[in-house]
């Protein structure tokens, strides 16, 4: 089961950026802007746990290591 995080800072466009924690993904936020989701089975319960944490933010899977839940 995967381990995902979420960057804590937005992207241009507004969204937050889910990623699976992996060495294989060269796009991964720094680690003080990492928030921790946890294990997940997919990108699209970690998007889930993270709108239960922020409500009020928007969030899309990293093109890299969550295409499966990109969208922008």
């Amino acid at each position: 089961m995967p381990y995902f995080i979420v960057n804590r800072n937005a992207q241009p466009t507004g969204e937050h950026e889910v990623h699976e924690n992996t060495h294989t993904c060269n796009h991964l936020p720094e680690p003080e802007n990492r928030i921790d989701l946890g294990f997940h089975n997919s990108c699209y319960e970690a998007i889930a746990a993270a709108k239960r944490l922020y409500p009020s933010h928007t969030f899309d899977g990293c093109y890299y290591c969550a295409n499966a839940c990109h969208t922008k």
